[in-house]
This record gives structure tokens, C-alpha cells and sequence, in this order.
């Protein structure tokens, strides 16, 4: 393995986690993340936070349908503060409300059209990032669907020689290797493609036995340190991983949204809020050092962002391993960048080639 790779400082999640740790050397000049977890120890890339980002689900026309306000005109230049939710005491009722609601997103979702997409193009996603130590700002990423062709990023926090192409943009994620002649297949965990996930059952019970069956030995060192906490987290931290960065077909985005809400340590709520300030249902999770939002619009099921917070800034997680609620109080926001990070997902669309936005 060549030299120890860095990461994207602005996709503070990895954008290929294990995917890069395993094969790829290509990314070695990519800058490093900006929190680390307390147990991903294996490499460079383990060490960058587990959760890496989420799907982006396709409308009729191959487009995110939802609504952007309160994310109009220039979006990357919004100076808008990471925005705290109500907290909320969910009651045993409310839960159930929650539940019900987040299902009947996913449901949504899985109704939609297909956009049928193809070997040989790419997934494109705009979204805002906000928080952590870079400023607001907006990435755009494009994503090989079936693995053989290099990705690329635009992300004005992005450094890291070596990665620019004439066209200016950085090529990065790089393709799935191949390696004595045979292309190594995408798969759990971090090596996560469209053509891939299109693969996955529609039954979010046999996705979650995927994802925690998954082989995650180079995720933890050493190996016999894992445990049923960590492999759950991971499996959070993939069904992120497509949400934010891969996609996925509405069928499958559907049934990974109920699988994520099945996994150990998780819950339902519906007061969190994306980088623009929109609202919406989420399934929270954990990743080592942070609670971790996933947010969908509570009627289209369409995925809205995430929001980070450091779990130092929250009460201690109780004896049922679900996830604190709360949120950090403003001084703490103020003295730390690091304390809430959070997205919004802006469009999203499959292209024949990077660079492409239609």
C-alpha cells in the first residue's frame, strides 16, 4: 500500500471510507478530516468519522423534487447559523407518532419512479455544508454509478495537490481498482456504488442483516476490539455514506431508511433541522463521537441533509444505547466549530459525465 492517504477536508465523513483504505492510492494527497473518532484507529481513514453522507432520491424526472426554500438564490454565500432544534422529551406516544411518520416517508419515496440509471454516467449532488472549522459553503460531487470511471468534486475548501484535471476539477472519488486483471467488486463496507445499492432487497430487514454481517475487520484495530455497538454505528455510518454521496434508486432508498431506523442504537424524531433551517422527520444515530441526524421531508421522504453534534456537548447516552437528546447551548456553538455540523441537500440528478449539471 502506498503512502497513508488523506481525506477530503470538506466532506468531514470520508467520501470513500474503507474504500480507499482497502485498495485505492490514488487519494494520497487529499486533505486530512476534521474530527476523528474515538475508536477508528485502523488508518487514516478509519480514524476520519464514521458516517460518511447520504442519498440523494431521485424524483419523476430525475431531479430532487422537494422544495429548496428557504435555500433559494446563493446558496453557498447564506450566512445562516447552524439552526438548534426545540429539544424535545419524546414521550412513548410521540415516538410512535414519529414512527409511524418516518415510515410513511420511506413509503413515499419507494413510489417514485425510477430514473433508470445507466453503467457509464454519474450521480450529481449539490448540497450546503455548514459548521465545523471551514465556512459555509456549497459542494458539488459526481459519482460513477457502476465503479469504472474516476469521480470528481467541486468544494472551495478542498486542498490537496495533484488532484486537479484540465477541466479543473478535483478527481476524487477514484474509480474501483482492478488489480491482477479483476476489477474489485463495489460492496460493504465503503465501497458503496448506484449499481451497487440498485442491487440491494426492497426488504429493509435483509439490509440491515447485510450491513451488520458486513465484513468491517479494517475498521477497528485491532480487529477483536469490535463490538455489536461499533458494527451498528458502521452500518449507520454506510447507509449515510449513499445517502449523502452515492445515491440510490427509490425502491432501495425507501427500504434504507426503514433498515436505518432498525439498527441497534437508533431512534425517530422529528425536530431536527438541515443547513437552510428546513425541518423535517429524521432516524438518529451515533458514530463514536457524534449524534447523527439523518433528515427526509416528512411527506415526500426526499433526503434533506444531516446534522452533526458532538456527543461531549449532550447528556451521557442512557441505559437503552439510544442516542441523547439535546442540543449545545449557544456559548458552547460560539467557542467550538466543531460542536454542530450540518448539510442540506440541494439537487440531485444522473449525468453523463462530471462536470455535468443536467
Amino acid at each position: 500500500m502506498n503512502a497513508e492517504p488523506e481525506m477530503l477536508a470538506a466532506d468531514r465523513h470520508r467520501l470513500l471510507k474503507e474504500h480507499l483504505m482497502n485498495e485505492i492510492a490514488r487519494a494520497e494527497h487529499a486533505p486530512k478530516p476534521r474530527r476523528k473518532l474515538v475508536w477508528m484507529v485502523a488508518s487514516p481513514i478509519a480514524a476520519g468519522a464514521v458516517a460518511a453522507t447520504a442519498l440523494l432520491l431521485p424524483g419523476q424526472s430525475g431531479t430532487r423534487s422537494t422544495p429548496l426554500s428557504p435555500a433559494t438564490g446563493d446558496t453557498a454565500a447564506a450566512s445562516t447559523p447552524a439552526t438548534a432544534p426545540t429539544p424535545s422529551g419524546a414521550s412513548q406516544a410521540e415516538h410512535s407518532d414519529a414512527a409511524t411518520l418516518f415510515a410513511r416517508a420511506a413509503d413515499a419515496v419507494a413510489a417514485r419512479p425510477d430514473p433508470h440509471a445507466g453503467d457509464g454516467q454519474f450521480t450529481y449532488t449539490r448540497e450546503i455544508q455548514d459548521g465545523g472549522r471551514f465556512p459555509r459553503h456549497e459542494r458539488k460531487i459526481w459519482w460513477s454509478v457502476d465503479g469504472k470511471a474516476d469521480g470528481a468534486v467541486v468544494d472551495p475548501t478542498m486542498t490537496g495537490p495533484g488532484q486537479s484535471g484540465p477541466d479543473g476539477l478535483q478527481r476524487f472519488p477514484a474509480r474501483l481498482p482492478v488489480i491482477d486483471g479483476t476489477r474489485v467488486e463495489a460492496g460493504f463496507p465503503g465501497r458503496e456504488t448506484y449499481r451497487f445499492v440498485a442491487s440491494l432487497p426492497t426488504d429493509p430487514d435483509r439490509i440491515k442483516q447485510l450491513l451488520l454481517d458486513a465484513d468491517r475487520t479494517k475498521q477497528v484495530s485491532p480487529p477483536s476490539d469490535m463490538t455489536d455497538t461499533m458494527r451498528a454505528q458502521l452500518a449507520f455510518g454506510d447507509i449515510q455514506q449513499i445517502f449523502q454521496n452515492v445515491s440510490a434508486p427509490p425502491a432501495v432508498a425507501g427500504a434504507l431508511m426503514k433498515a436505518a431506523a432498525k439498527l441497534p442504537g437508533t431512534s425517530i424524531v422529528t425536530d431536527q433541522v438541515d443547513a437552510t433551517g428546513r425541518t423535517g422527520v429524521a432516524v438518529v444515530g451515533m458514530n463514536g463521537t457524534q449524534r447523527v441526524a439523518l433528515i427526509f421531508d416528512s411527506t415526500t421522504g426526499a433526503y434533506l441533509g444531516i446534522r452533526e453534534v458532538l456527543l461531549k456537548y449532550l447528556p451521557a447516552v442512557g441505559p437503552d444505547g439510544t442516542p441523547p437528546t439535546g442540543e449545545p447551548t449557544p456559548q458552547q456553538i460560539a467557542a467550538d466549530p466543531e460542536a454542530v455540523y450540518s448539510t442540506a441537500a440541494l439537487e440531485e440528478r444522473i449525468v453523463s459525465r462530471t462536470g455535468a449539471q443536467d
